[in-house]
């Protein structure tokens, strides 16, 4: 095979053995090709491929070489608790996170502290495994939302006192034996009770952009020898989730590491390149790659042009439910990716729904929740991300209850379209967030421009992801598009 000389430079630092390397892969790169090759011709004897999760872990495992390993980090720390408490099995059930809370609150504290209390504990253990004091949580507290209402901090519940439980829950995890551990665990155990051991002769973390802090720790401290740090700072759009978007710039300075790129494409046409190098000027076209097209639609045209395999992207989801029913009364198979979205409208959908016999009634209280969440959230000390779920949240409910004869029927219509089946199906129209199809692809991605936004560095990368799922084609959808009809293209395309 010949190799490009971008992917050249990267092997001759894979086959000299010698320091450490930052690797800035761009969309479409053959990022994986290069770093699995390059593993392959590196002169260490045992090495890890550190991935960002088990479904690419497992994907990775089929193509390493001999000698190499590719896992997640809860993988590892699994492995290293392991080593410490033998024959610890696994929670998956959430069982452990509620002995945790119960065993530091009681049973004088009322349940809904006690479902915040296990929820802080567990993004602590995760993200914060150091964390002692209660001060330490609140940044975690209320990026995660979970922070009392007005009712439990009159009651004496405030955010110091939910803290305080969860960093008690923390050390008690710590010190204590249990029967089984839970996926908290894995990232917590080992950093807190220094079970890190140096196991790798060389470690290649990949997707590093999209690892929290306590993640990268892990792949560290189990290195003796050569880092490999590869990823794409423009492809870091999980700040909210506490994923360290900084570490290949602070890692290439704490490793005085060489850097080098992967900034040629091989998935996107050459005009869809050119759209995505406005934000990323540094991002190129193979020679070979396809013209391709990035065309305007105004939305009402939408419906008509999606087909069969097609993506539909959207900064937030809200605009998802409405363009997916049309879809679907068009007799178009349509569904939204992400069953998680689908299971807390659901919850949101009860919690409203208690008392309200009719969509009016819900709609009302859905009002009045949307009130007070975004009052609740202007006293945090950085609201943007909770605002931005709230009106998420309330905008797809009144988009699903619209037409809805009642309450079953809304749950029925939710059931029906979030699902991640359509991930992949080329017969199905895929409706998702940039952040759902980060890392898929598909021929043609309509894009729902006037959801995007420029108001900051993780805005643009959002821009970003989503112009680079398309490999053909590329088309902006927008309700100030003067567009030529995608027909027109199609035919020009063809004569050409």
């Amino acid at each position: 095979m010949k190799w490009s000389i971008e992917q050249e430079a990267i092997y001759a630092w894979f086959e000299s053995g010698l320091g450490h390397l930052v690797v800035v892969a761009r969309a479409g790169c053959g990022k994986t090709t290069t770093i699995i090759e390059g593993i392959g011709r590196a002169p260490e004897r045992k090495k890890l491929l550190a991935a960002f999760n088990a479904r690419i872990a497992e994907e990775l495992q089929k193509r390493c070489p001999a000698g190499a390993v590719a896992k997640t980090m809860h993988g590892v720390g699994y492995g290293l608790v392991l080593r410490n408490w033998e024959g610890i099995k696994i929670d998956k059930t959430g069982g452990r996170a509620k002995i945790l809370t119960e065993l530091v609150c009681g049973a004088k504290v009322p349940d809904a502290i006690k479902r915040i209390v296990t929820r802080l504990h567990s993004l602590g253990r995760e993200n914060l495994p150091m964390a002692v004091l209660p001060e330490e949580l609140y940044e975690l507290a209320e990026r995660f939302e979970c922070v009392p209402d007005e009712q439990w901090e009159d009651a004496g519940y405030d955010v110091h006192r939910i803290c305080a439980y969860a960093v008690a829950a923390m050390a008690q995890a710590a010190d204590v034996r249990p029967i089984m551990i839970d996926y908290s665990d894995m990232i917590f155990l080992p950093i807190r009770n220094g079970w890190l051991v140096k196991t790798f002769d060389m470690v290649v973390i990949d997707e590093a952009q999209d690892m929290t802090p306590a993640q990268l720790t892990i792949a560290r401290g189990v290195c003796k020898g050569r880092i490999c740090v590869v990823g794409d700072d423009r492809q870091a759009i999980y700040g909210f989730r506490g994923a360290d978007s900084g570490s290949l710039g602070r890692l290439k300075t704490e490793l005085d590491a060489q850097v080098l790129g992967l900034k040629t494409t091989y998935r996107c046409a050459t005009n869809v390149v050119a759209r995505a190098a406005q934000i990323v000027p540094d991002f190129t076209a193979a020679p070979g790659n396809a013209t391709g097209w990035v065309l305007d639609l105004h939305t009402s045209k939408l419906t008509e042009a999606a087909g069969p395999g097609d993506f539909i992207l959207s900064r937030v989801n809200a605009p998802l439910v409405s363009t997916a029913m049309q879809l679907l009364r068009a007799g178009k198979r349509t569904r939204i990716a992400g069953k998680d979205i689908g299971k807390d409208l659901l919850g949101l959908i009860g919690r409203l729904s208690r008392t309200a016999r009719s969509v009016p009634e819900f709609l009302a209280r859905l009002e009045g929740w949307t009130d007070r969440e975004v009052a609740r959230a202007m006293k945090l000390k950085n609201p943007d991300a909770r605002l931005d779920a709230i009106r998420d949240q309330a905008e797809m409910l009144r988009a699903v209850a619209d037409g809805a004869r009642n309450v079953s029927e809304i749950e029925d219509r939710i059931e029906a379209l979030f699902t991640n089946d359509g991930l992949g199906d080329a017969g199905m129209i895929t409706c998702s967030s940039v952040h759902k199809a980060k890392g898929l692809e598909a021929s043609r991605v309509f894009v729902l421009a006037d959801t995007l936004r420029n108001e900051n560095e993780e805005e643009m990368n959002i821009q970003y992801v989503a112009f680079t799922r398309a490999k053909d084609t590329l088309v902006m959808v927008s309700d100030f598009a003067f567009e030529r009809p995608l027909e027109a293209a199609a035919e020009t395309k063809a004569a050409a």
